[in-house]
């Protein structure tokens, strides 16, 4: 597959901040404290400036927890004015309904955003997030959301401790009144790096209560039409769940240096999101972490460095250091690109869940 037909920036990740109220034991980012080095408001503008004057249209602000930031609301719409698009995810605790309406007068704006759902009722949150109050916090903020008629999806990281919730999160879903809950397995990333979940990777119960617990939600869905109900994976494994239990599953193709480019709390571009959050046993197929200031260099200069042509050479399946599923029909296509951090998994995976259903 030749990536270099795809050498034209449109999309940027930014997690704006570290900073976070909550510290769940999975956060893929190790958010929680804010750093030295978070740049302020006028830094921030030039960031926007550089990435829009170097192609960017699409600009997706993660964290740490965007709202942690007080001036997060003029970041966006100083982006929205340059016509930007934007996505963005959040815990939803921190958002006032002063926020929510000026979230609502750039909506037109809006790519899409969600909602990270950490728990059902006041003690599982506080079990995962540590917070005593997420809960009421969370639903508050939604509910400032509704009374300006915006409608995130709900994203809810699937765990070995709260599978047996997931109806449950369904039906907070549906309360809310919002259009989708998507799930995602939790990730070997940040503060979970270097656990091993054998409760999730390698036991058949587990395996056999996901399965079940998927086709109950695809029947929730056939009852009640809406919220509906996605999995994320990757498209080889995504189908074979689709088929297995009847929900769709989405996937974002990863644009790592292709037509993305990532940048960090402190200005530094680098290809990818998840490089710095790596378990060091993923990283050593690719060592380098260099990263390149954008208040220093151009969105051309970053683009066209050594760490970004590296980047783009080694996702060609025939220069991947991992193990790569050569003949996966959506590899072939450009759907799903191989990651050069991580082996093919889905086969794998398919693999395990047969096992523990057969």
């Amino acid at each position: 597959m030749n990536m270099e037909k795809h050498e034209s920036p449109i999309l940027a990740q930014w997690d704006i901040t570290t900073g976070c109220n909550f510290s769940c034991s999975f956060c893929l980012t190790n958010s929680g404290k804010r750093l030295t080095g978070e740049l302020g408001f006028e830094k921030a503008k030039i960031i926007v400036d550089k990435l829009y004057s170097g192609g960017i249209l699409f600009l997706r602000i993660l964290g740490g927890e965007p709202f942690f930031r007080k001036d997060i609301i003029k970041v966006m719409h100083y982006a929205a004015k340059k016509g930007m698009l934007i996505s963005f995810s959040t815990n939803a605790s921190l958002i006032t309904e002063d926020y929510a309406k000026m979230l609502k007068e750039i909506e037109q704006n809006f790519n899409y955003f969600q909602i990270s759902l950490y728990g059902i009722d006041k003690e599982s949150y506080k079990e995962t997030t540590k917070s005593s109050n997420g809960f009421q916090l969370v639903n508050n903020g939604i509910k400032n959301l509704k009374k300006f008629d915006l409608n995130p999806y709900v994203f809810w990281v699937l765990t070995a401790d709260n599978i047996n919730y997931v109806e449950s999160a369904y039906r907070l879903a549906q309360d809310w009144e919002l259009p989708a809950l998507r799930i995602s397995p939790k990730l070997n990333l940040g503060r979970a790096s270097g656990e091993v979940d054998s409760k999730l990777l390698n036991n058949d119960s587990y395996w056999r209560n996901a399965m079940d617990k998927f086709s109950k939600l695809n029947s929730l869905v056939m009852k009640n039409g809406a919220p509906q109900v996605q999995l994320h994976a990757r498209p080889f494994l995504g189908e074979f769940l689709h088929l297995k239990t009847g929900l769709p599953y989405f996937y974002i193709t990863c644009k790592a240096a292709s037509t993305m480019v990532y940048v960090d709390y402190k200005g530094d571009a680098s290809p990818c999101p998840f490089a710095g959050f790596m378990p060091s046993s993923y990283r050593s197929s690719f060592d380098s972490q260099e990263k390149i200031s954008l208040l220093e260099h151009s969105m051309d200069e970053i683009w066209q460095s050594e760490v970004f042509k590296t980047y783009r050479r080694l996702q060609n399946s025939d220069e991947n250091p991992n193990k790569v599923f050569r003949n996966c029909p959506h590899l072939i296509s450009g759907i799903c690109n191989p990651c050069i951090y991580t082996p093919c998994t889905c086969r794998d995976t398919i693999e395990m869940i047969n096992k523990a259903v057969a």
